[in-house]
């Protein structure tokens, strides 16, 4: 076996000498501690995306005495960081195209961590809600470009199996969320800043937007995607990172890299203004054979996202009146609408902005079963394959849903509410499809 390997590396380096794709020329840069440790920066990135919004669950019920906000108003803030997204994903699109992958990532997450920080040092509702919309408008690139950047610096062959891993990973680090809020959420302490007092819900604000800078600083020493450079028509610069990573794989030197030119069917350059480039990528999308994938990785990411941060938001607060005996022998909706109907009868002095225990210590076993689960099952995505992945995640996390609203069983409603994360898994497949489907200068 181990000879037929080397036969078929030899036979794609031997007719790679001259010229070659960039596809032939990162199977023969091949994959290694260098690809993996860069992959795993790029994970952290879609850590810090998925802890920002998921974090809201635990923040919002802490800091609503604090800024005095009502259940409409948390629902509002929650959904932010997709309004942003929305409103953001085609500029940013646009400079990732133009300016370069690395670049756009490092400023994005830059402004996104700068920000959200600074979203913890706000007096009220207003301040701390403008705060958090200028946050939400830097993370659509952070959240998504990752995803490209590493199907673009791996060998065709490892793509599907490594984007699932670091989905995996993703959701692994969404039990971050609890752990971290177990860990700060119980201080009570309170600094008097004169217009407010520092809680412990703001110095947690500050460590979940700390992920952004952290792994912006990391990918500083990250090279540039080589696929965006041959889409550049910069293609001595794409063979340049191409033999950095060739020679760190295999320690050998990078003159050693034997192929020599990459060829042009890769190059997609773009050119003109962000109206004219928004046009020329936009109305591809819109036709065939493009618009009916475009329909599905939609409507695929929007049946994630919609129960990830829909639903997943209010599982804290569901669980923590579950557990604690308020909602007990309740459906998830009953609890939701008791909570609706208290918050409108209850007298303006009365303000609880405590989470149980309990609700922390089942978010992150949850969470840490979820992640587990979720290796596992990302690691034989080879074998059963990404369409059929997707079908069972969204089939089970469906039957979950449509369950909790019949279910009043303490343990078995907390266990349904705390797999939700699971969902995260098809998001790796999703963009993996993206990646194989739609051509560099379109995603």
């Amino acid at each position: 076996m181990e000879r037929k390997i080397k036969s078929v590396t030899g036979d794609i380096d031997e007719r790679s000498q001259y010229a070659s794709d960039l596809d032939q020329a990162l199977a023969v840069a091949g994959i290694g501690w260098y690809n993996i440790k860069f992959c795993l920066v790029l994970a952290l990135f879609l850590i810090a995306a998925i802890v920002e919004p998921v974090g809201y669950s635990f923040v919002l019920p802490s800091a609503i005495c604090d800024l005095q906000m009502t259940n409409s108003q948390r629902g509002f803030i929650s959904s932010i960081p997709y309004i942003g997204v929305v409103l953001m994903s085609f500029p940013w699109g646009y400079l990732v195209d133009t300016q370069g992958r690395k670049r756009m990532i490092i400023y994005s997450s830059l402004a996104t961590g700068t920000l959200g920080i600074a979203a913890g040092f706000m007096p009220n509702l207003i301040s701390f809600t403008i705060f958090k919309f200028l946050t939400s408008l830097c993370i659509a690139c952070p959240a998504a470009v990752p995803y490209t950047y590493i199907g673009e610096i791996l060998p065709q062959q490892y793509r599907d199996i490594t984007l699932s891993v670091t989905n995996a990973m993703q959701i692994l680090g969404s039990a971050l969320v609890p752990l971290l809020a177990w860990g700060i959420l119980p201080l009570d302490f309170r600094v008097d800043f004169g217009a407010y007092y520092f809680r412990a819900w703001r110095l947690l604000v500050i460590v979940y937007a700390s992920f952004f800078i952290i792994a912006a600083v990391l990918m500083c020493f990250a090279p540039e995607s080589p696929k965006y450079l041959v889409s550049q028509g910069r293609r001595d610069e794409a063979l340049k990172v191409l033999r950095v990573i060739y020679a760190r794989n295999k320690g050998k030197s990078p003159d050693e890299y034997p192929i020599k030119h990459l060829s042009d069917s890769d190059s997609g350059r773009s050119k003109g203004s962000f109206i004219n480039s928004l046009k020329e990528q936009t109305s591809p999308l819109l036709k065939a054979p493009y618009l009916k994938w475009l329909s599905l990785n939609g409507f695929l990411l929007f049946g994630i996202f919609s129960v990830l941060n829909g639903l997943y938001v209010w599982v804290p607060d569901v669980l923590n009146r579950v557990m604690t005996g308020s909602g007990e022998d309740m459906t998830a909706c009953d609890v939701i609408a008791q909570r609706l109907n208290e918050t409108a009868s209850a007298p303006e002095s009365e303000c609880i902005d405590t989470i149980d225990p309990i609700t922390f210590k089942i978010n992150t076993i949850a969470n840490v079963c979820c992640a587990v689960i979720a290796v596992a099952v990302s690691s034989s995505v080879k074998f059963v394959g990404k369409k059929n992945l997707l079908i069972i995640i969204f089939f089970l996390i469906g039957t979950f849903c449509v369950l909790i609203n019949f279910i009043t069983e303490n343990l078995i409603f907390a266990v349904l509410l705390s797999s939700f994360p699971v969902m995260g898994l098809g998001i790796g497949p999703v963009n993996a499809y993206a990646v194989e489907i739609f051509p560099t200068h379109l995603r």
